[in-house]
């Protein structure tokens, strides 16, 4: 009996829209900064985020304010847009979103896979709707009406490996079953005009991103390249719950990034790699593909710091920074993508982080 559960293809998308770094400094220092202190500090924050672009639902940030669509037109951006303005769009566009995406991924996958679905799965942080994308994927694609819908919510940047878990435990139980996992994150649905430092430091980072993915114990539900599911560990760190945190608010969802966030992984890692590597009986000389989540340039060195790697070890992640920022938990999937598309093969370790604060990890196998 075949025991292996295989992710196939991931199909990655973005909003049409997109700004670059320095846009978003220039916009955010002509909105927000009345002192060369606040001017010193944004720049600062923005010059040393490896970012170079990001994608946003909103086009607004590139129009004259009396062109804008979403915010009202006022060169302050005031009133701010309220939580179910936000809201609102999200269902929008997660609902136009996500089938692109499921679109372009049943393009990859053998023929009739999409007949034998049998599970969907449905991840974000950046909005709400009931019924909501899973149903409305359901209902477009013309999928069976038996299909068993599950929603991972407001879980943050790591909710793609609860996501994974949850799909491969399904494919255990049920060899035949194949699940389509849906992540949407429209972060800047949350842009607020604060001026304090996890404000600043959320609207420096998080961006929009999409990503389809299949999973299923059937190896020939696609060709080429795959992932193979070995060993996942969650763990939770003491004393962390208030430095990063996820909250609805007024005017949008509300981010608490404390500075500390790198320092509390950095101090855990080491061990949950331990607990990790021991449940799956390898050791760190056993891995050749490093996928782990770009929460930030700072998670990123430290952790590179703690686990004694280069900079190279780390591209896939460096790269998806670079050219997307944090799209939460759609982001590991885009790592996970570039693994698959890449030349080397080989046992996979990969993480992510968010609010608890969590850390989720897992072994896996690219063949």
């Amino acid at each position: 009996m075949n025991n292996k559960v295989y992710l196939h293809k991931i199909a990655t998308v973005v909003p049409d829209f997109y700004y670059t770094q320095d846009f978003a400094l220039k916009y955010q220092t002509k909105l927000l900064c009345d002192t060369s202190k606040k001017k010193l500090f944004l720049d600062k924050i923005y010059k040393d985020t490896a970012i170079h672009k990001r994608h946003s639902v909103i086009s607004d940030f590139d129009k004259h304010y009396s062109e804008h669509e979403f915010y009202p037109q006022s060169e302050d951006l005031e009133p701010e847009p309220s939580t179910m303005k936000r809201n609102d769009l999200f269902i929008t566009e997660s609902n136009s979103l996500s089938l692109k995406a499921v679109k372009k991924l049943l393009d990859t996958c053998a023929f009739g896979v999409k007949d034998k679905i049998s599970h969907v799965i449905t991840v974000s942080c950046t909005g709400f709707a009931a019924p909501g994308f899973d149903f409305h994927l359901v209902k477009e694609l013309q999928l069976k009406k038996s299909v068993d819908r599950f929603n991972i919510g407001f879980m943050g940047c790591y909710a793609a490996f609860p996501a994974m878990k949850l799909a491969s435990s399904i494919c255990k139980a049920d060899p035949e079953a194949r699940v389509l996992v849906v992540n949407v994150e429209l972060c800047s649905l949350h842009y607020q005009k604060k001026f304090d430092t996890d404000t600043i430091v959320a609207n420096a980072l998080f961006a929009d991103g999409v990503a389809a993915y299949l999973i299923s114990s059937n190896e020939s539900d696609s060709e080429g390249s795959k992932i193979i599911f070995n060993t996942f560990h969650s763990h939770y760190t003491d004393n962390s719950e208030s430095d990063m945190a996820w909250k609805i608010g007024e005017h949008g969802f509300d981010m608490k990034l404390s500075s500390y966030v790198p320092k509390i992984i950095d101090q855990h890692i080491g061990g949950v790699m331990d607990d990790l590597f021991n449940k799956a009986n390898i050791t760190q000389k056993d891995i050749s593909i490093w996928a782990v989540h770009p929460g930030g340039k700072a998670i990123l060195e430290k952790f590179s710091a703690t686990m004694d790697l280069k900079k190279t070890d780390l591209q896939h992640s460096y790269d998806i920074l670079w050219n997307y920022g944090n799209m939460s938990s759609s982001t590991i999937m885009f790592v996970l993508n570039e693994v698959l598309n890449s030349s080397k093969s080989g046992k996979i370790f990969s993480a992510g982080f968010g609010p608890g604060l969590t850390i989720e990890t897992a072994i896996m196998e690219k063949v």
